[in-house]
């Protein structure tokens, strides 16, 4: 390894892969462009400063050749920021060129996907985050100090740029869960356009269903029919059904007002029996409608707007291969000791997302797997098992991916709710019930091979995250 020693640069440690080209690294002022096409990793650079580092990739295998660099420089934790492409094409070659290696390279990894006009908006507005920044290199040697001055204008931390081998190296398939999060994952916002909409479902020659199940919710039950009815009256839903679940309040009294139907669960299908429950709710309404495809959203949310309808439905009409589609929110949870908000709430974070980690890693891309707005065809809810009380969500998630296969499914983001929360009691049994559809629909005995990376998606503060951090289980034993 070439070297100045007045950079600072940690010592290079081995190498990551099978591949071991050798590194370069030199000042700013010292580097001269015929040292761009030298064999091997090439770095020009302010030299090392502590902090936090931050690896601007776009793919490729100068994007690789940082992040062998940083691995070989002792870096464990990486953090690597992505412009997103404006060609899907491209963002594969991210998925697979940066996204799969980087966890094997590194402990942990966190991919915040970014999504500003330019690279220089983007330095702007996290520059300030960050001690150093390191870019992969232009395609020319020309073309390394006018992008360095660039950076610089925007940018007072120490700079580095890193080009790789020239001859290209081989690199692993893209990370399925990446991809599906990337291509899977949508905004209410994408689905706006009612005249577009109305076309696909035409198109489509589906009927569709909105129920509403409720439990004393008077106070907020009003607003949530009448924004459906109002999406109704667009042309985009053909149904609006409220199953209450034998309410002591108005809930009843408001929902028939606006003239929409109104069954009580324990009524629908008595032969059957009836149980308390949302699950239960859920499925006897599948009997009080022949529409193609049932949307439950909850009657509790305070907030909610016409994009909690179409952008549920939106992909669904526009991708015929989506049979499922979950909805999440921006939710108001922070966790003080790293300034991030979480995905979900708080059963999501301590049980369902660690569990799905584990035993069903192909659902580690939700965002919010207990989130209770969805969207199905009949005839996939009509094969599931439906726990009847708080289990339904995440056992209806899972059975979709069983059923149709991951890609088939789909979440998109309602944007903000405020709903009413429940105490520790409350959120202990609602762990129990989810625990207990989880364990049936999953046996321990038939789970996958021990699985030591944990993923976890934020979506917050206007941005798109998606981290990963290895955590081998290691057992001891007395000989």
């Amino acid at each position: 390894m070439g070297q100045d020693d007045r950079l600072n640069w940690p010592r290079l440690g081995k190498y990551t892969g099978e591949q071991q080209p050798p590194a370069v690294i030199k000042s700013f002022k010292g580097w001269k462009e015929e040292d761009f096409y030298r064999d091997g990793i090439m770095a020009v650079t302010d030299g090392w400063k502590d902090g936090q580092i931050a690896a601007v990739l776009r793919g490729g295998i100068n994007a690789w050749a940082v992040m062998e660099l940083l691995a070989r420089s002792g870096v464990k934790d990486i953090k690597i920021v992505h412009l997103e492409e404006k060609i899907p094409q491209l963002e594969e070659v991210f998925l697979s060129s940066v996204v799969a290696p980087a966890h094997d390279m590194f402990e942990n990894v966190t991919v915040v996907w970014r999504r500003e006009p330019s690279l220089d908006d983007l330095i702007k507005n996290l520059g300030g985050e960050f001690s150093m920044m390191v870019f992969g290199a232009p395609l020319a040697a020309s073309e390394l100090l006018p992008l360095y001055e660039r950076i610089r204008s925007n940018y007072s931390g120490s700079i580095t740029i890193v080009r790789g081998p020239l001859n290209d190296i081989e690199v692993d398939e893209a990370d399925e869960i990446f991809m599906w999060v990337r291509a899977r994952t949508y905004e209410a916002a994408d689905f706006s356009l009612p005249a577009v909409l109305r076309s696909y479902k035409k198109k489509l020659e589906k009927k569709i269903a909105v129920v509403l199940p409720s439990l004393n919710e008077e106070a907020t039950v009003g607003n949530v029919i009448k924004t459906a009815l109002e999406v109704k009256k667009v042309g985009l839903i053909d149904e609006v059904i409220l199953i209450d679940s034998a309410s002591t309040d108005k809930t009843v009294e408001i929902a028939k007002s606006f003239g929409i139907p109104v069954f009580l669960h324990r009524e629908v299908r008595p032969e059957l029996g009836t149980y308390r429950g949302k699950g239960e709710a859920m499925y006897k309404s599948s009997f009080v409608t022949d529409a193609d495809i049932i949307a439950w959203v909850d009657t509790d949310i305070a907030s909610i707007t016409p994009s909690f309808f179409y952008g549920l439905l939106g992909p669904m009409l526009t991708n015929p291969e989506i049979r499922f589609s979950k909805g999440y929110f921006d939710r108001p949870v922070r966790v003080e000791a790293s300034g991030l908000e979480l995905g979900g709430g708080r059963v999501t974070e301590i049980l369902a997302r660690p569990w799905i980690n584990v035993f069903a890693p192909e659902l580690s891309g939700y965002i919010q797997p207990l989130a209770g707005t969805v969207a199905v065809y009949r005839d996939t809810f009509s094969r599931m098992r439906v726990p009847v009380n708080y289990g339904v969500e995440i056992a209806m998630l899972l059975q979709a991916v069983q059923q149709e296969g991951l890609w088939s499914t789909c979440q998109v983001n309602l944007g903000n709710v405020v709903h009413k929360s429940k105490d520790i009691d409350g959120l202990s049994e609602m762990a129990f019930q989810i625990t207990q559809a989880l364990a049936e629909l999953v046996p321990v005995k038939d789970r996958q091979p021990n699985n030591d990376v944990f993923r976890r998606v934020y979506s917050a503060h206007g941005r798109f995250e998606i981290g990963t951090k290895r955590l081998p289980l290691v057992w001891r034993s007395f000989e």
